[in-house]
């Protein structure tokens, strides 16, 4: 199962999970290419050295999550320093001289470094950094200009487009987020029961669709629970209804304890549920009985202990969400009139 992001800090984490290992590599690589013994090459070996088991700890970390904050940070200012460091030797020590060589490697990593800030520093603040990072790299190359060959002048030009247009894509990628995050946000709620957290009518009726497609082309089968809290009316009467607000919280937790990953759950009104499984009709009786005896068993604070009442159905070729609902429906009243407490399996 794949791990669950909830939250900016969760997708950045996972990103990095991955980027580390890789970033590792790519450094250790490097390590292992031959280098002329001269002072600059010795410094970026040594650099890099450093680099290697610095994101190595920062790796580490990761997996337990400790001092994520402070590795951001870091990270930035080392990445950036990098960065610059990189530009400088292209500028003075190839360009200038007008050796061969020069700002390939500048402009591999510059999406990784703009990546980064925005990850960290968000849009405005993102968007401030870059620009002033792309400001320094004018200052180092644009005096010098007139002295590179017409080759390396083409590349320079290259190298700052390139700059711009990876801060334009990240500003808006940041942009584009935010509105997908936002309209997520929107259709949970529109799909999300606004006390328990769990599915809405809305959306069990979307899944009872899908199931009902899935089974007529698949000509598979599969069952319905449909269950309610007895007498809630009373619990709300006795307690008022933030006790009856909690005891619905409670018992979509109990039942979520029970019920598989496969299976969906849903509040269809009120104190009515309903869940919607793959097993086959006796199997699905099995679990509601175990569910009806785990809620029988179970204290809901001031309330106490309480029961449910069940109907148990199972999809039949020509079934309808909407005949099925009914059929689940009626042996849930059936299970109310024989004095509740019950499972009618219809």
């Amino acid at each position: 199962m794949g791990r669950k992001i909830e939250t900016l800090e969760d997708f950045k984490r996972i990103l990095y999970l991955w980027i580390s290992p890789l970033l590792i590599a790519a450094l250790a690589i490097y390590n292992l290419v031959p280098h002329t013994g001269t002072r600059t090459a010795l410094f970026y070996l040594a650099t890099t050295r450093i680099l290697i088991a610095w994101n190595a700890l920062f790796l580490i970390c990761m997996v337990f999550k400790r001092y994520f904050r402070l590795f951001d940070y870091v990270n930035l200012v080392i990445l950036t320093v990098y960065y610059l460091a990189i530009v400088m030797d292209c500028v003075f020590q190839y360009m200038v001289p007008g050796k061969e060589g020069a700002i390939g490697i500048s402009i591999i990593w510059s999406p990784l470094l703009f990546l980064y800030i925005f990850i960290t520093l968000k849009k405005r603040n993102g968007i401030i950094y870059s620009l002033a990072l792309f400001v320094t790299t004018l200052l180092i190359g644009m005096p010098r200009f007139r002295h590179f060959s017409f080759d390396y002048k083409i590349s320079m030009l290259i190298f700052y487009l390139a700059n711009l247009v990876y801060i334009a894509i990240f500003c808006i990628s940041h942009y584009l987020l935010k509105v997908f995050r936002e309209l997520e946000e929107e259709k949970k709620k529109a799909y999300s029961d606004m006390l328990t957290g769990i599915a809405n009518r809305r959306q069990v009726q979307a899944w009872l669709d899908a199931a009902v497609k899935h089974a007529e082309n698949t000509g598979t089968s599969f069952s319905v629970i449909f269950f309610d809290i007895d007498y809630f009316k009373q619990v709300n009467d006795q307690f008022g209804h933030q006790t009856g607000d909690e005891v619905l919280k409670e018992f979509v937790r109990l039942a979520a304890r029970v019920i598989s990953a496969n299976d969906c759950i849903g509040r269809w009104g009120g104190e009515e549920f309903i869940i919607i499984t793959k097993d086959e009709l006796p199997q699905a009786e099995e679990l509601a009985e175990y569910l009806k005896a785990s809620i029988s068993r179970h204290s809901f604070g001031h309330a106490g202990k309480l029961s449910a009442s069940f109907g148990v159905t199972a999809y039949t070729p020509g079934d309808t969400a909407e005949t099925i609902v009914r059929r689940v429906d009626e042996g849930l009243y059936k299970s109310k009139g024989q004095g509740r407490n019950r499972i009618t399996v219809l």
